[in-house]
């Protein structure tokens, strides 16, 4: 979508919140102001805020795209700030009006912070950015992980979910190239995400990668020497991150133990498997793969351990070498 149709869009649903404020002030300022005509013109209001949410930061990155000038962002912000006021205010009056308790608002603030109000009490939380998709089946978990909750917004229009997805791609890769192939439109919207989870979200082959991961650590960590071996720490943690991503593909842990068990303790160097096979936990009841999770995760934490009481260990050493040379 351009900036001057994005504008004109925008220009609309200001109107509208307009003509709806200005119908809940008329109502506010008389001496018994009737709360039904209050509270059904302030979920109209609360409905055209959110369409404006959806627009104010669209129209702020393609302002940027297009490289305005410093003050054209800065009346851009203000612009979308008086309207947050303004919000904030009939929100604060109602309230008071109808004494309602329940009155759930929710706001977003154009300059990077975001704000939740209910019951009076307000938050400042950072705003949330999307890490680009940079085309890698690897990354499509995590992506869709947190584009979903945008997919799934009853309160966007499948046009602004278009405009968003398009922004999470990054320039360049397959991905770009996938979403910039159809036209941005509202019906377009199902063919690409359905594109989208073809190409990247193949639940089939996401499965293949995440065995085949496991597969390169055990030849990473088994057939390498010396400082090519991964820590135990960075190896505890790559295995937990592909099991919990197989998990998330519907691969269970306990039911697949019998190929999942062999595979990660393939991973692990000979001296830690005999380690493991003297531990209490080698032969304790409970699906096995569990119990090895469980062993590694004690082994991490005991390598922090040590690592901890060496660190304080040599804070004090040179104040006892130094004590002993005053000494002698």
């Amino acid at each position: 979508m351009s900036l001057a149709i994005s504008i004109r869009k925008r220009a609309t649903a200001r109107s509208s919140f307009t003509r709806t404020a200005n119908v809940l002030k008329e109502e506010l300022n008389k001496v018994e102001p009737d709360k039904s005509v209050l509270e059904d013109k302030f979920i109209k209001l609360q409905t055209v805020n959110t369409e404006l949410k959806s627009y104010d930061p669209v129209i702020l990155d393609l302002m940027i795209a297009a490289e305005v000038t410093d003050d054209d962002l800065n009346n851009e912000v203000i612009s979308c700030e008086e309207y947050l006021d303004e919000f904030i205010s009939l929100s604060r009056r109602i309230k008071e009006k109808t004494d309602n308790s329940d009155l759930n608002i929710s706001m977003r603030s154009k300059t990077d912070c975001s704000i939740s109000a209910r019951n009076d009490k307000r938050y400042k939380l950072p705003k949330i950015q999307i890490k680009k998709f940079d085309g890698h089946l690897l990354s499509y978990l995590s992506f869709w992980g947190q584009f979903k909750k945008i997919h799934e917004d009853k309160n966007l229009d499948d046009v602004d979910k278009f405009h968003y997805l398009a922004q999470s791609m990054l320039p360049g890769t397959r991905a770009y190239e996938l979403i910039e192939s159809y036209p941005l439109t509202s019906e377009n919207y199902p063919k690409v995400i359905s594109a989208f989870t073809e190409r990247f979200g193949n639940q089939e082959i996401l499965t293949e990668i995440y065995v085949r991961e496991l597969l390169k650590l055990i030849t990473q960590n088994v057939h390498s020497q010396g400082k090519d071996k991964l820590p135990l720490m960075s190896l505890f943690d790559k295995i937990e991150s592909h099991i919990r991503a197989l998990e998330s593909l519907g691969v269970n842990q306990n039911s697949n133990a019998a190929w999942l068990y062999p595979m990660v303790e393939s991973c692990l160097s000979a001296e830690l498997i005999r380690v493991w096979q003297r531990s209490v936990l080698f032969n304790a009841k409970g699906p096995r793969l569990s119990n090895l999770l469980e062993f590694l995760r004690k082994e991490v934490e005991g390598e922090q351990r040590v690592k901890l009481a060496r660190s304080g260990f040599d804070i004090f050493l040179p104040r006892v070498k130094s004590t002993l040379r005053r000494a002698n």
